[in-house]
């Protein structure tokens, strides 16, 4: 689909039908969605169109950013607060495309943004109200959750727009390049693409064409995997969490359906050697730890799940199955295990267990940080594990050799230290396009 000012295509225009037709089914979900569980009672208006957020005034310092969800969310905070610092007559508007994602932009934001809503459906006169009502300067995508009617309305009212932190996956890439025809136009309806890495860059390069900017200024994860904490917190968590002070605590974070039961076993394995072993699982999607409670029992494990109140005194596994406590459970790990990554999902970010100073292991199907696992295992802070007998013989190192523990905690540090301040790079490249907040 090519995004182009006036005259649309054939595809475009059964695009926008099969969006129009779509527009009573997601209601109807929406609606029964609202009506059974509660889920989408607060948002489904705004992301169907029918309301729009309220008309800001005319600013020259306006940006608008759009986080699809909690890790798009978490990793541009610092990014924003470099914005703001920077300039503080700036103003912020984010969107999100979940509710959790919503949540956790007004937790961390909510200092620094004057307006959040969700995104509504890429419906044609849904996105050009909601670009009438924030009219915004700048327009920042983070990573993912690419619209093409909204991308071309933006294009269409002269509006700036950034993909931030892109990342292309070997298969997202492939799959890509088979309709390049039909989503090169998507692509180059950005005026600035970051990407994570120059692997990434190449990707993009080769799906634009070369067409528009694309510079691979580093990963703003790593920025906000530095979050500052202080020496009290590990023991606080401990405490909190009925986790013995010298307790062994091995986190897998994460988690997806069919690695539990993998996992599980491995902590069978080593409990016989461990007597004291936790195992905290922390699956990927919170509404599942019933469902690991379950498969807990069934192997004979004493379970116990944080968000029924319950702690981990004189438990096998602790079931974290609660919103945005992951990166905080990390810091009282003696290793931490990487989910999405002995099925082939891709992975999730392993910056947030480095930069504790763990030990991190993963399966085999990182795909999705290619770059960032390449540079963690040369720098001595990253092991791949290709079987649940790896995984085990991984972790007896990790709780048994203290040395081996002290060298990947320095190894770890140094990494961290070596790649961050991206977030500040990119704020100052953008602002210098702003009037009044370029450089001085």
């Amino acid at each position: 689909m090519r995004i182009c000012k006036g005259r649309r295509n054939p595809l475009w225009l059964v695009y926008d039908g099969l969006l129009l037709l779509s527009w009573p089914f997601l209601l109807l979900y929406y609606l029964l969605r609202a009506r059974t569980d509660g889920k989408y009672g607060q948002s489904f208006r705004q992301r169907m169109g029918i309301i729009a957020p309220r008309r800001l005034p005319d600013s020259a310092l306006r940006v608008w950013v759009h986080a699809l969800s909690v890790g798009e969310t978490l990793s541009v905070v610092p990014l924003v607060k470099e914005m703001r610092a920077r300039c503080p007559d700036l103003e912020v508007v984010v969107s999100t495309s979940t509710e959790t994602g919503r949540k956790m932009a007004e937790d961390r934001l909510a200092s620094d943004a004057g307006l959040f809503l969700f995104l509504p459906h890429d419906f044609r006169w849904a996105v050009r109200k909601t670009i009438e009502q924030i009219r915004p300067n700048l327009f920042i995508l983070v990573e993912t959750d690419i619209w093409p009617n909204l991308l071309a309305s933006l294009k269409e009212s002269g509006i700036r727009t950034v993909l931030l932190n892109g990342r292309l996956s070997p298969r997202s890439f492939k799959r890509l390049s088979a309709v390049r025809p039909l989503i090169s136009g998507v692509y180059t309806g950005f005026d600035l693409i970051f990407a994570q890495s120059q692997e990434d860059k190449k990707r993009y390069e080769a799906l634009t064409g070369g067409a528009g900017e694309i510079l691979a200024e580093g990963n703003i994860k790593l920025d906000s995997s530095m979050t500052p904490v202080t020496d009290a917190e590990p023991a606080a968590i401990r405490s909190n969490a009925g986790i013995g002070r010298e307790q062994t605590v091995w986190v897998a974070g994460s988690t997806h359906k069919g690695e539990e039961e993998i996992l599980l076993g491995v902590y069978e394995s080593l409990k016989r050697e461990y007597p004291g072993l936790l195992l905290i699982l922390v699956p990927r999607h919170t509404n599942r730890g019933p469902e690991i409670r379950a498969l807990c029992e069934k192997k004979g494990l004493d379970a116990a799940a944080r968000s029924t109140g319950q702690t981990a005194r004189d438990k096998d596994v602790y079931v974290l199955d609660t919103l945005g406590e992951l990166n905080r459970f990390y810091a009282i790990a003696d290793a931490a295990y990487i989910g999405g990554s002995m099925v082939p999902f891709g992975g999730h970010n392993p910056l947030e267990a480095v930069r504790w100073a763990k030990p991190a292991l993963w399966g085999p199907h990182l795909f999705n940080f290619r770059e960032i696992e390449r540079e963690l295992i040369e720098a001595g802070c990253g092991y791949r594990i290709s079987s649940a007998e790896e995984l085990t013989a991984a972790l007896r190192r990790c709780f048994g050799d203290p040395a081996f523990k002290d060298e990947v905690g320095k190894a770890a540090l140094d990494f961290m230290a070596s790649r961050t301040g991206t977030s500040a790079r990119i704020a100052e490249m953008l602002l210098a396009d702003l009037p009044g907040c370029g450089r001085r």
